[in-house]
């Protein structure tokens, strides 16, 4: 049995057809993956689904990833859950607002399968 099965990621993109692809990655990869389009579903998600992982776009409508970064943290429950930003451009307001929390990091898009791997491999280190 795949040692990641055990950890579950909320994925949240606006964008469907690199969401879908990226969600089949990771359960490839053996995570337990819910998947939706914007941040106030991520919110919605969130009353049913506790994740060991959080993984957002930046730029989505209604909320976009760094509100919903603030809304989560504010959320005792929620406020250790390591984020993952998403970005197709390198966004310095993100670095500027949360520089000092050592629970997130930054992918920036196109992203590889290697670099995700990396980056939940670093994450998930036990």
């Amino acid at each position: 049995m795949n040692a990641n099965k055990l950890r579950k990621i909320l994925l949240v993109d606006d964008e469907v057809g690199f969401a879908e692809i990226l969600r089949e990655l990771l359960v490839m990869d053996g995570y337990e993956v819910v998947l939706v389009y914007d941040g106030q579903e991520a919110i919605e998600q969130l009353n049913v689904f506790v994740p060991d992982l959080i993984i957002a776009d930046v730029m989505m409508p209604q909320i976009g990833g760094l509100e919903l970064y603030h809304r989560i943290r504010q959320n005792p429950t929620f406020s250790k859950v390591p984020f993952l930003f998403i970005s197709g451009f390198e966004d310095s307001r993100i670095l500027k607002d949360i520089h000092d929390d050592e629970l997130f990091g930054i992918l920036s898009k196109p992203i590889g399968i290697e670099q995700i791997q990396k980056s939940l491999a670093k994450i998930f280190r036990d």
